[in-house]
């Protein structure tokens, strides 16, 4: 144990070294960062073997007029990609320190793997009324035709009978596969960055019938079918549909997994995904939309700086969106600052389970370097010490590692400005107990702050000690939600309860959710749904659409394993015309932001079709016009619901400037007298649902319906409205 403990002290002062010497803390992300200590704790036996050998996706970032072929020779780099003056490149670990330390070299980032994060849907945002623009007077009927829809997951079944074209039946497919079958694939277009490898035909893409993931996963080919699935039926004849079921379909397989080689860092395979799904798009000459149901965290120190240029410049071109779910980490507390003004604070860390990913401790540090850490480990009530440190930020910097009772922390210099440092403490990989917790206390002059990573731990208050009780609320999206340049979705419950196969066959009558997702009932935001704002002040999410019990495709090349991990959520058999060689296809039930964020990608789909020049600009202000507001006397955007759930079809409305519509205050395509009843009930208060923004008939600046709009609505049905 002693020998240990000199290895790990030795192994830290030599990374604190080195980020003295050559700004490493600064130029090269946390991602790099630990992935050079595990390579050098793997050399002096301290850490299970780690490939020697690796190299790594990372993006690059050099200084104006750096001989690029000079530095790719010196440190034998591979460029694969660039993304304005973001490169994508693949280097030999090995050579990682010595490239950080030239001159030429801004910055080196590559991250852990962002994680993962429909029966009714198309009704409750109004896609189906999209679906049918010719009746509900709308210039044409709007399901995504010419639009290039994209989706960066993992576990992608491309043989599901939902990416099928309408109208055609699935495959009975033999060993004999060609594309003479009837199998016609939406699925225009796939790389599988686990592997690396791409299909760009029919013949290649039934060959390959999956992602190289899929039997473990099957996030991915959920959400594909509630962007753009094609309406299928099961043998109860009810019928499951994408929103923008006619849009080609392109798929990014990349990596959600660490592996302990390091090797499944796969920040970098989401850039690669989107900037070669966006030029296949430009290939086709198709506007595209593509959706990211995967999270990281959010970090004082930026860590994904490059990452984040590289969104912003691909999102620069009119005809291109990027939707990202907001996260699933509603509910929890996730920051706490201790103002100037007072000598200390700190709140208790308290451990989840997310997922099953395990309990670690995770906290990031906004502080001064003369300021005091102290850490206690103790249990849910506080009374107890099983340990305690206590040292200055810089003492922490120079240790690099320390002892915390039975546990061992690790200590990250992630960045140091003229103000302040950030720093990042984490368990490790030890593990820790839910009945176990951590009282983090941060002393001395100056503001301070302590942010929560979600994937391992979350903040909460503490009375009983004074100055403990300093965590907020909000704070808990994730990256790359937290990007202005892009739609980050949040979760609204409208299903709490749903009957699946499982109540079928046991005789109870449905699975509820309420007691976990449910706030005010159905129609409000989800429990688990990720609200602002983001740590620089942004209001996020922007929109919000349905994302509880949502019902979509299952994967149907899943092991057994992982389908009776989700047996419970199993919906129902598709029809028996899509059987195949590989049995019946399925429906599966879920809940997240991930399923919500497709639904505002194929909604937006729809509206690329109305104008294949939509800008992120432009799309937000039809979000702002057109979405329902759940809370009727909130104020919007708002870091709940953004600017409310989203409406496909009142967006058509607002996009192609119809304005026959207006005074449609029950939405159902028509402007009548059950409309005026609609309004008069708003006008009264016996309608609190109705958004009062449809009801500003007359224009007016007053926000709340009054006897002007009623008069305005009766000569919109007359037709003397403007006359």
């Amino acid at each position: 144990m002693k020998k240990l403990f000199i290895s790990v002290a030795l192994l830290a002062i030599s990374f604190t070294t080195l980020c003295a010497q050559t700004s490493v803390c600064n130029k090269v992300s946390p991602g790099v960062m630990s992935l050079l200590t595990e390579k050098q704790a793997s050399q002096q036996g301290m850490r299970a073997p780690v490939k020697q050998d690796i190299s790594v996706s990372a993006l690059v970032k050099f200084a104006a007029g750096a001989d690029m072929n000079a530095l790719a020779s010196k440190y034998n780099f591979l460029i694969e990609n660039k993304i304005g003056d973001v490169y994508i490149v693949n280097i030999p670990l090995e050579s990682i320190t010595p490239m950080a330390a030239d001159d030429d070299v801004l910055r080196i980032e590559a991250e852990r793997a962002p994680r993962l994060m429909t029966d009714l849907v198309p009704s409750q945002i109004g896609a189906d009324k999209a679906h049918n623009g010719t009746v509900n007077n709308l210039p044409l009927s709007y399901t995504g035709k010419g639009v290039v829809v994209g989706i960066v997951d993992s576990g992608f079944d491309f043989m599901h009978p939902m990416f099928d074209e309408k109208g055609t039946k699935r495959s009975t497919a033999t060993s004999d596969i060609s594309s003479e079958t009837v199998w016609s694939p939406r699925v225009r277009w796939v790389t599988d960055y686990v592997v690396n490898k791409k299909y760009t035909t029919p013949d290649e893409i039934l060959a390959a019938q999956h992602s190289s993931d899929a039997t473990t996963m099957l996030h991915g080919t959920h959400v594909t079918g509630i962007a753009a699935g094609t309406p299928v039926n099961d043998l109860d004849d009810v019928t499951y549909s994408g929103i923008a079921y006619e849009a080609d379909i392109a798929l990014g397989a990349v990596n959600s997994e660490i592996a302990a080689d390091g090797s499944g860092i796969s920040s970098t395979q989401i850039i690669k995904a989107l900037s070669d799904i966006f030029d296949y798009a430009s290939e086709q000459g198709k506007p595209c939309v593509i959706n990211l149901s995967m999270g990281d965290a959010m970090t004082f120190s930026n860590s994904h700086q490059l990452h984040t240029e590289a969104i912003r410049t691909l999102l620069q071109t009119p005809g291109r969106a990027l939707v990202v779910s907001a996260g699933n980490f509603g509910g929890t507390k996730r920051l706490a600052h201790k103002e100037a003004s007072v000598a200390e604070g700190g709140s208790g860390v308290c451990f989840n389970d997310y997922e099953q990913y395990g309990t670690y401790f995770g906290v990031e540090l906004k502080v001064k370097p003369t300021q005091t850490v102290r850490l206690r480990l103790t249990t849910s009530n506080y009374a107890s010490d099983k340990g305690e440190v206590t040292k200055t930020v810089e003492e922490l910097e120079n240790l690099g590692s320390l002892t915390l009772g039975t546990k061992r922390l690790t200590v990250q210099l992630r960045e140091k400005t003229e103000d302040y440092d950030v720093i990042y403490i984490t368990g490790g990989m030890n593990t820790y107990a839910l009945t176990e917790r951590i009282l983090l206390t941060i002393a001395g002059e100056g503001d301070a702050w302590i942010y929560a990573d979600p994937l391992c731990a979350q903040l909460e208050n503490v009375a009983a000690i004074e100055g403990h009780s300093i965590a907020q609320d909000g704070y808990s999206m994730t990256w790359p939600a937290d990007i202005d340049e892009v739609i980050a979705v949040g979760n609204v419950a409208h299903r709490l309860k749903i009957r699946t196969a499982a109540n079928k066959y046991s005789g109870t009558q449905y699975t509820d959710l309420t007691e976990y997702e449910s706030t005010k009932g159905e129609g409000f935001i989800a429990k688990s749904s990720s609200v602002g704002p983001t740590l620089t002040g942004l209001t996020k999410p922007d929109v919000c659409a349905p994302g509880v019990n949502i019902v979509s495709a299952l994967n149907n090349f899943i092991n057994e394993n992982t389908e009776m991990e989700y047996a419970g959520w199993l919906i129902s058999h598709l029809d028996t015309e899509y059987e195949d060689n590989y049995g019946y296809s399925m429906t599966l039930a879920q809940t997240g932001t991930s399923m919500s964020a497709p639904a505002v990608t194929g909604t937006i789909a729809l509206w690329m079709q109305a104008d294949p020049t939509l800008t992120v600009d432009r799309i937000k202000d039809v979000i702002a016009h057109a979405s329902r507001l759940p809370e009727a006397d909130w104020n919007y955007p708002n870091d709940t619901y953004g600017y409310g759930e989203i409406d496909a079809y009142q967006g058509l409305v607002y996009l192609t400037g119809n304005e026959s519509l207006k005074g449609d205050i029950d939405m159902n395509g028509e402007v009548n007298t059950t409309d005026v009843t609609r309004l008069y009930n708003v006008i009264f208060g016996t309608d609190t649902t109705t958004d009062k923004s449809i009801c500003n008939i007359d224009d007016s600046e007053d926000p709340n319906p009054n006897t002007t709009d009623v008069t305005a609505l009766y000569n919109i049905i007359f037709g003397t409205y403007g006359k």
